[in-house]
């Protein structure tokens, strides 16, 4: 008997991981992860418990069924084979995460850096995954009237009190002088 996981749940988190820590390419998570959400969702109670059960071409045509007319066929094809290459990574995986190698063939780079970083380089690498810096592109809404929103870009993360002051000083410069009232 064996003690290796290969629920439904054990594969969406493989999916998940997989992504992060560069085992697939974020395109192909992505994708994967896409198609697992459309089909799963037939699952019977005993495929959920054990993947390894599960028929792709039996389980894409009770989709089928179900969504009719609402899907391409050219669709469900590409949802079986994305699921069908997302399970047997998982397999793989599960059976020797050691040993294991995608089958997308080549490694993503972020694997193969990872393998010639010291150790300091892969804590950082790791910390950098598990907290990614906010994005310096976010954009933040001010609603300023009902009918105008104006959105600042680029705010630093680190921008002080000083630094603020600065920037407010500018937009104050940009108002039309106040009327008398």
């Amino acid at each position: 008997m064996t003690d290796k996981d290969f629920s439904q749940t054990a594969f969406l988190k493989f999916l998940r991981e997989s992504a992060v820590s560069g085992v697939t390419s974020p395109a192909t998570a992505r994708s994967r992860k896409l198609a697992a959400e459309h089909l799963l969702i037939q699952l019977k109670p005993h495929e959920r418990a054990d993947l390894r059960l599960l028929d792709v071409d039996e389980l894409c045509s009770r989709f089928h069924k179900l969504q009719g007319s609402t899907i391409r066929p050219e669709n469900i094809q590409l949802y079986n084979e994305r699921l069908c290459s997302a399970l047997k990574d998982f397999i793989s995986w599960t059976l020797d995460p050691a040993g294991f190698q995608s089958v997308e063939g080549e490694k993503p780079d972020a694997v193969l850096v990872a393998a010639r970083d010291d150790a300091g380089q892969a804590q950082a690498r790791e910390e950098l995954a598990l907290n990614p810096p906010r994005s310096p592109h976010e954009i933040f809404p001010v609603p300023i009237r009902e009918d105008l929103v104006v959105y600042l870009q680029n705010i630093p993360l680190d921008m002080t009190q000083d630094e603020a002051r600065k920037i407010a000083a500018v937009v104050q410069a940009l108002a039309l002088p106040e009327k008398d009232q």
